[in-house]
Order: structure tokens, then sequence, then C-alpha cells
């Protein structure tokens, strides 16, 4: 699965989770409880941003 936008903040952030389709379509969604669950891409700032956590 090929994720979208890979220069968005979003790809190194904890609360990143990737949802697919059958017809290969990847989406980024975002798991943090008091933003949208699909933000505009890219995410260069983001106030709620968590470094993820490597091999997770």
């Amino acid at each position: 699965m090929s994720a979208p936008f890979p220069g968005s903040l979003c790809h190194r952030c904890r609360f990143l989770r990737l949802s697919g389709n059958k017809r290969g379509s990847v989406f980024l969604q975002c798991t943090e409880p008091s933003l949208p669950k699909y933000v505009p891409q890219p995410v260069r700032a983001c106030g709620h941003f968590v470094a993820a956590t490597p091999g997770k």
C-alpha cells in the first residue's frame, strides 16, 4: 500500500492510520479525537502532532 502525500507531517505522527479500498486507493486517517477523521493533505504543521514510535 503506497500512501499519498509522502511529505505530509501525518506520516510521522502516532495518530496516523492508513486505510484503503478494493480499488487500491489509500487514505490517511487521523485518530486524534479532536481533529477531523480525514484532514486535508498535505499537512505541514499540526498542533496535535506526536512523533510516532519507530517500528509501529
